[in-house]
C-alpha cells in the first residue's frame, strides 16, 4: 500500500507517544532503522524523517554509528496559555533566568515610531532581555519603551516578571490592552547569536504593543522563541469564534 504523505509525521508521533508514556525508557536504545521499518512496515526513508523530527524535540539522542536513544533529559515544552508569558513560565518553569543584556537611551526608527504612535527620532529606552533556562538560552526579547514612561526604570526592573506590573507601579501607569502577533520565521542574526542557533532556524515570533487607557501606545515588546522549548496554548469561547466577531490573525488581551 503507498504510505501518504504524512506518513512521518503519523511515525513520529507513533514513536513519540511510545517515549512520552515510558514504554521506552529514558536513556534506552531505540530499535535499528530496519527494526522499526520491519514492525511499522514503513520505509527507511520515512523512519529517518521521523527520528529526526524527535531529535529536533529534543526527545532523542542520535549517534552515528551507535545508534538512537531516547533522551534522558528532554527539554520539556513550556505552555504559554493565553499569551499569558510570565505566569506560564512562573508555574511551569520557575528555574528560568531572566538577563538583561542592553539598556541605551536611543531616538525612535521608523518601524518603533510607527508601532508606538511616534515621531521618528522621538527619545526612546531601549532594552534586550535573554530568557536562559539550565545554562541554555530559550528566548530573547527586545523592549522599547516611550521615554517619557521609561524613566526612572533600572535594569532590576527589568529582570522581575511579570514586568509589565512592575512598570506600571513604577512609572504609575495604567496599562488597558495590549495588542499582540504570534509568527514563525527562520533566524538570522543578531537573534542567531543570542539564541545560540544557525541561520534559518525557526523560531516563534511574539510582537506586543502596551497600551494605556486613553488609547496612547507605551511599550513594543518582541520576542524570539526557540520551539522546542516552548508551546502557545488559548482557550476561545464559542461567542468568539463566531464569523461576525470581527476576529483577525492578531490577538488584543486585557492587561492585569
Amino acid at each position: 500500500m503507498r504510505m501518504p504523505i504524512t506518513a512521518y509525521n503519523q511515525m513520529a508521533q507513533t514513536l513519540r507517544e511510545l517515549i512520552l508514556s515510558a514504554a521506552w525508557k529514558p536513556g534506552a536504545q531505540l530499535p535499528t532503522e530496519r527494526a522499526l521499518c520491519d514492525r511499522f512496515a514503513v520505509s527507511r526513508i520515512t523512519v529517518r524523517r521521523a527520528l529526526q523530527i524527535l531529535e529536533e524535540e529534543s526527545l532523542v539522542l542520535r549517534y552515528q554509528g551507535r545508534g538512537t536513544f531516547v533522551n534522558a533529559r528532554p527539554a520539556r515544552k513550556i505552555p504559554i496559555v493565553n499569551g499569558n508569558f510570565s505566569a506560564s513560565v512562573l508555574r511551569h518553569a520557575p528555574d528560568l533566568k531572566r538577563s538583561v543584556r542592553t539598556t541605551q537611551w536611543q531616538t525612535a526608527t521608523t518601524e518603533w515610531a510607527r508601532a508606538l504612535g511616534i515621531q521618528v527620532g522621538a527619545r526612546v529606552l531601549f532594552v534586550r532581555r535573554l530568557d536562559i533556562l539550565r545554562r541554555q538560552p530559550i528566548a530573547m526579547d527586545e523592549v522599547v519603551l516611550v521615554g517619557r514612561y521609561a524613566e526612572g526604570l533600572s535594569k532590576r526592573d527589568f529582570q522581575v516578571m511579570p514586568f509589565e506590573e512592575r512598570w506600571q507601579a513604577r512609572q504609575r501607569l495604567a496599562l488597558d490592552y495590549e495588542t499582540q502577533v504570534i509568527e514563525a520565521l527562520p533566524a538570522a542574526k543578531p537573534v542567531t547569536t543570542w539564541l545560540q542557533v544557525p541561520p534559518g532556524y525557526t523560531l516563534l515570533k511574539e510582537t506586543n504593543v502596551a497600551t494605556l487607557r486613553g488609547g496612547q501606545a507605551a511599550g513594543l515588546f518582541t520576542s524570539y522563541y526557540r520551539h522546542e522549548y516552548y508551546q502557545f496554548h488559548s482557550i476561545a469561547r464559542m461567542r468568539d469564534l463566531s464569523l461576525n466577531s470581527g476576529a483577525t490573525n492578531s490577538k488584543r488581551r486585557k492587561t492585569p
